[in-house]
């Protein structure tokens, strides 16, 4: 009788994580079920989440991708919580006004805004809910880790800085899986040597990212994910 496979369930922000990832990732992890669930948008600015309730929104995601799916808790094997910074790290001083800007302006070192206190405020609620989020070790008492992509995923895996409409970044993410979804390996190697992998191991990418500007930058510690 042929055993079955434990679930890694990605989380992700929207449907174009999951049509760039979802293909390479299922055939690089096949000794295991891959699925996503989707947060339908970024659940660390979300304003109706709070530090005390952080957690159990990302259980509640989890629980609801799990009877979407048919699976049971013990067919969990583990949960990845994949994020873009947004450059939400950054020191106050790097968000500048711009009082003609319509849209938030994000260059490699700043983030420019006609409404400086709102992007503070949004950048300390992010900055908080992933360090709460990042010291858990398990989710819905499952192995749990999170992993960012910055600024964003376009920046990071297409090294595209550009605000972009949803058409776009799908027709990326869709190149990105027609080039990628049959070569696993290459992905990873991408992911390593693309010229974007953060220093260090997963708590030193971490430290990493939260210095200076490197959260506008062009990074990702995905890699670390595939060093085990």
């Amino acid at each position: 009788m042929a055993k079955t496979k434990k679930v890694i369930l990605f989380i992700v922000e929207g449907i174009t994580d999951q049509t760039a990832l979802g293909n390479v990732l299922t055939n690089l992890l096949n000794s295991e079920t891959v699925r996503f669930a989707m947060t339908d948008g970024d659940i660390t600015t979300n304003n109706s989440v709070t530090p005390s309730n952080v957690v159990n929104r990302v259980n509640a995601i989890v629980k609801v991708a799990l009877q979407k799916n048919a699976f049971k808790s013990s067919d969990l094997y583990s949960v990845v919580h994949l994020i873009d910074t947004d450059g939400a790290f950054v020191p106050n001083t790097a968000v500048v006004e711009k009082s003609e800007a319509a849209h938030v302006e994000y260059t490699e070192n700043s983030i420019q805004t006609a409404n400086v206190e709102s992007i503070l405020k949004r950048n300390a609620q992010k900055k908080s809910f992933v360090s709460i989020l990042r010291g858990k070790s398990e989710i819905s008492k499952k192995p749990y880790k999170m992993f960012y992509f910055s600024r964003n995923m376009e920046h990071s895996l297409h090294n595209e800085s550009r605000e972009l409409s949803s058409a776009e970044k799908m027709t990326l993410a869709e190149q990105f899986d027609d080039f990628y979804a049959d070569r696993p390996k290459d992905f990873v190697e991408h992911l390593r040597s693309g010229g974007f992998a953060a220093p260090g191991n997963y708590e030193d990418s971490w430290k990493f990212i939260n210095e200076g500007t490197h959260s506008l930058e062009r990074w990702s510690n995905f890699h670390v994910f595939f060093d085990k």
